[in-house]
């Protein structure tokens, strides 16, 4: 069985690419099992709370989730899977550790784990969307002061920025490649999107290598989730600094997002 594991990283196009997916779900699933974040939420979880504590038994309860999630799917020995979710790497990076994503590599380790309860050979390829450290930091930033769970969000920029300074996407990186040196692992930096007939669902495509009759069904979608203009993230930093209730602050960052004509571009801001 063939496996494409898209594990982020966030605010590397993730959003687009299962947009993409979901978009073309119908044409994806007779030719691939396809499993998107709401439908693999318990594996996340298990990842968040690994991430946290590093504790054995929180990775192990990974592997357990993912053979209880594998177990209820439609698989064969010959069935494809494409699954994307960055949340199974853990958290979005706040810069609160030396790692972006603390115990990554076991994290992957105990998801692999969970494929070998399947009683057939399993190929995984790794996939890590990327993109440039400034602009990943800047997105994060502008993801965190639009959200409207959790705590509000009250940092500015700059010192964001330095709090990040130290955590570098291309260290972790380079840490999964080194722990996996036998495993396919893909790599596309977002600046690469625009020039791919797919965009953000390109590399989905190449490893899926349909007939080109067949792909030639397949929709392209529009960007998603992208950061809005800083301006508009400045007032969503002043509206998490006012004190507000949730359901005030919500509808005021609404308020917000209808003046500057993005209501469309954000339906729900409330993004995990």
């Amino acid at each position: 069985m063939q496996v494409f594991l898209h594990l982020g990283f966030h605010k590397t196009g993730t959003t687009s690419a299962q947009a993409f997916l979901h978009e073309n779900r119908e044409l994806v699933w007779p030719r691939a099992a396809l499993v998107l974040p709401g439908r693999i939420r318990a594996v996340s979880h298990a990842c968040f709370q690994y991430a946290s504590s590093l504790a054995p038994a929180d990775r192990d309860e990974i592997t357990r989730q993912m053979r209880a999630f594998l177990a209820g799917l439609p698989l064969t020995p010959k069935r494809r899977v494409l699954i994307s979710a960055e949340n199974l790497l853990g958290r979005m990076p706040l810069g609160l550790s030396e790692a972006p994503y603390p115990g990554a590599v076991d994290i992957i380790r105990a998801l692999l784990e969970g494929f070998s309860g399947l009683g057939w050979p399993v190929e995984v390829t790794l996939y890590l969307s990327t993109r440039d450290q400034a602009g990943w930091v800047d997105s994060i930033w502008a993801h965190q002061a639009r959200k409207t769970t959790g705590a509000p969000f009250t940092r500015d920029l700059e010192d964001f920025r330095a709090a990040l300074a130290p955590v570098s996407m291309q260290a972790q990186l380079a840490e999964i490649r080194a722990a996996f040196p036998d495993m396919p692992l893909v790599t596309h930096d977002v600046a690469c999107f625009d020039a791919m007939r797919f965009g953000a669902g390109q590399p989905f495509m190449d490893f899926l290598r349909l007939p080109k009759s067949i792909e030639a069904q397949f929709k392209t979608v529009e960007r998603n989730n992208v950061a809005p203009p800083r301006a508009v993230t400045e007032q969503f930093i002043t509206l998490n600094r006012s004190g507000l209730s949730r359901a005030n602050l919500t509808a005021a960052k609404r308020a917000v997002l209808m003046r500057a004509g993005l209501e469309e571009a954000y339906p729900d801001e409330e993004q995990p």
